[in-house]
């Protein structure tokens, strides 16, 4: 087999381009013309040699939501999944998605594996949801409403991720700009002043004597607090490590004050929109449930799914079985168990993402609404004490020159 790179003529009167594998130039037209298409023009491409160590490197998701949009427009064309594995080679912009792809495209025709086998080799690159949802597509026969499922979960995505970054750019912002002041004034500033004010005979405000006194240590044992806080840091992912330490943190997420809400509310969304994608692509109840547990970020959540997948497999419903874990709140319960008794889980869940999908912005509205206050009053607390300290000082100084 050679592979060629080809211009052809399509019924629509476009021209499409891609590379394609046959035994010569006749068996290449002759394919093109099966699928409705002309040959324009045909080159040989020089064999590369098979690929034997495999390419595993991450990809964003906006390289990965144009690899599955044009698989899903390709597949859904009609086009064979090979022939659409070699025009994405060329196709993509990203080198690394494009080594990813040839290597999918090697697996597929030199090994026999399917489309989801071929992705499992590239962990990394590829989201676990993938796997089953492209699985059930390819033994169901629908592998193009699979695509096209995985599509829609990926601009959801991205739609939630930006509009929290969005909305919580200002905060951070603010927040960047509070430690940056306080950092400059300790370790540059106030060292300036500190000898200016001790030449007079005076008694210093206590403001001005508090930060003093931080900007001396700050300065003398910097190294401590920079070492402290990595300890720190490396402690924290220290007992993420462990399941225990992960679970703990995890469910301490789901209580904060302010942030909580927005995260329970995240993971919500999460779980129902997987739980939707999977159902509407014919994946078995409980095969979901397990991808479920796999690939939720947050253990607390994961661990209920799996309390509750244990639940239905003793019998339970599935309304009961999520109920008793206490980490879904009522609206997924309510829409389970309607989705239950009426035989229409995925209209019920089709519902819940729409909810959350108003939620979480909501959610994120309302954590600013109650941040934004917080920051300006820290802020202002600071501005204060930094002017105090710094003007009570030279009033001081007036008075006495003055005197």
């Amino acid at each position: 087999m050679q592979d060629y790179a080809y211009e052809a003529l399509m019924a629509s009167g476009s021209v499409a381009s891609g590379v394609m594998a046959a035994e010569n130039e006749d068996e290449l037209e002759a394919t093109l013309r099966t699928m409705g298409h002309y040959l324009i023009r045909a080159e040989a491409i020089e064999a590369q040699g098979r690929i034997t160590t495999r390419t595993d490197a991450k990809i964003s998701r906006k390289e990965l939501l144009s690899f599955v949009e044009y698989l899903w427009a390709s597949v859904e064309a009609g086009i064979p999944i090979l022939t659409t594995l070699e025009d994405a080679e060329v196709r993509m912009e990203s080198k690394r998605l494009r080594l990813i792809t040839r290597e999918i495209r090697d697996s597929v025709r030199e090994d026999g594996k399917t489309l989801s086998e071929a992705m499992r080799e590239h962990p990394k690159a590829f989201p676990p949801v993938f796997f089953g949802t492209i699985a059930a597509g390819e033994m169901s026969g629908r592998l193009d409403y699979s695509l096209a499922q995985l599509v829609e979960y990926l601009e959801w995505q991205q739609e939630v991720t930006s509009s929290i970054r969005q909305a919580t750019f200002y905060p951070a912002l603010l927040f960047s700009g509070m430690i940056g002041l306080v950092v400059l004034l300790l370790g540059y500033v106030y060292p300036k002043l500190l000898p200016i004010f001790t030449s007079f005979d005076i008694e210093l405000p206590l403001p001005t004597r508090v930060l003093m006194t931080a900007s001396s240590n700050f300065v003398a044992h910097w190294y401590v607090l920079v070492g402290g806080i990595a300890g720190l840091l490396l402690l924290f992912r220290l007992v993420t490590l462990t399941p225990a330490g992960k679970y703990a943190i995890d469910a301490a997420k789901l209580r904060l004050p302010l942030f909580g809400d927005l995260i329970a509310s995240i993971e919500m969304a999460r779980f129902v929109t997987y739980m939707s994608l999977f159902y509407r692509t014919g994946i078995d109840l409980l095969q979901g449930l397990a991808l479920l547990e796999q690939i939720s970020t947050n253990t607390a959540v994961a661990r209920g799914v799996s309390r509750a997948r244990e639940a239905i497999v003793a019998g339970d419903s599935l309304a009961d079985a999520f109920g008793a874990t206490q980490r879904f709140p009522p609206i997924v319960i309510r829409v389970l168990a309607l989705g239950e008794s009426t035989g229409k889980l995925d209209e019920s869940l089709q519902r819940a993402k729409a909810f959350y999908d108003r939620e979480v912005p909501a959610a994120v509205n309302r954590m600013l609404t109650a941040l934004q206050p917080i920051l300006i009053l820290v802020m202002g607390i600071l501005l204060l004490v930094i002017t105090m300290s710094i003007f009570l000082p030279i009033l001081s100084i007036y008075d006495n020159l003055g005197g």
